[in-house]
């Protein structure tokens, strides 16, 4: 006879059950097996845990002390098994898992790389997870996901995750950092702002919310050309245009989205107008990441689609 395997924890999962409906034979018609067959299970996983898992009395099961103590391992080894059946199904499937920051649903440059390989590659497995910039570092050293689209600092020496030798980048766009100028202000007037231009002017800045480095690499600079930083309520990109516009205060512009939307419905105010900041060195690049290491082919596939994407439009 063969060795059997439960990769379903199924002993955690008559457990859980019995615990939640206090009772055998509920629980037996809960998981469609005979009730002989339940406690025969619960009575073996006493025996080798050391100890009992229920009170039972004529009416009513109940959890043990010690029941009590391992409910929430159990529960977890149950979810464990849950991820594991997953990740299965994903290398059986050869599913692509990559990852993008939340915010970068609303840049056409990176929904187009992704839009154009879901067109072109319709019958691909393809999960696409919303992640925080530091999670998604974590993700791909953790192998949960096979590549990540991001947006960094145009730098070699990020100090913030992701400076990893372990990770290849391949850079599909590259964005100067701007100034938005309400129009109002003397510096609406200049074609591009330099350092001495920013000496003592407040300029609202973005948070970590988009990488610890690119928020620490704006304000290094801003902060070396002399510039007051403002740190908003809300500092996204997005509500960075929307502070900008209702406090007549200069923003910092990433330049990955169109700025109207965000602040038009703001009736009574004037526009703002996007500066160059040469001077300040500041760039951001959109980059698919990955793990030097062997690939899955749907992740070779996304790689060389976007390094065509790449080549295409650069």
């Amino acid at each position: 006879m063969g060795v059997q395997v439960d990769l379903k924890a199924s002993p955690f999962r008559a457990f859980l059950k019995i615990a939640e409906v206090g009772s055998f034979t509920k629980a037996a018609n809960a998981l469609n097996v005979s009730q002989p067959a339940l406690s025969a299970s619960i009575r073996e996983m006493e025996r080798q845990l050391g100890f009992d898992l229920f009170d039972r009395t004529s009416r009513r099961v109940d959890l043990t002390k010690e029941g009590r103590a391992f409910i929430a391992n159990a529960r977890r080894i149950v979810l464990e098994t849950e991820w594991l059946h997953q990740k299965a199904e994903e290398i059986r499937t050869n599913a692509l898992r990559l990852a993008v920051q939340p915010h970068s649903v609303f840049f056409p440059v990176r929904t187009r790389l992704t839009d154009t390989f879901l067109q072109a590659h319709a019958q691909a497995n393809v999960e696409i997870l919303a992640l925080g910039h530091v999670r998604i570092f974590d993700a791909l050293r953790e192998d949960d996901i096979d590549l990540a689209v991001v947006i960094e600092p145009q730098s070699s020496e990020m100090d913030g995750p992701g400076r990893d030798e372990d990770l290849e980048r391949l850079v599909i766009r590259s964005r100067p950092v701007k100034l938005l100028v309400p129009e109002e202000q003397s510096l609406s007037s200049a074609k591009a702002l330099h350092g001495a231009d920013l000496m003592g002017v407040p300029v609202a800045t973005i948070n970590r919310l988009h990488g610890v480095a690119l928020a620490e690499t704006v304000a290094r600079a801003l902060v070396g050309a002399g510039a007051e930083l403002v740190r908003p309520p809300e500092a996204d990109v997005f509500s960075l245009v929307r502070h900008a516009w209702l406090t007549r205060t200069i923003c910092v512009d990433l330049g990955w989205f169109d700025i109207e939307p965000w602040c038009g419905y703001l009736a009574g105010k004037g526009r703002l107008a996007s500066k160059p900041i040469p001077g300040l060195g500041l760039a951001t690049q959109l980059t698919v990441l990955r793990r030097r290491r062997e690939q899955r082919p749907a992740a070779l596939l996304f790689w060389e689609h976007a390094r065509q994407y790449q080549i295409d439009r650069g």
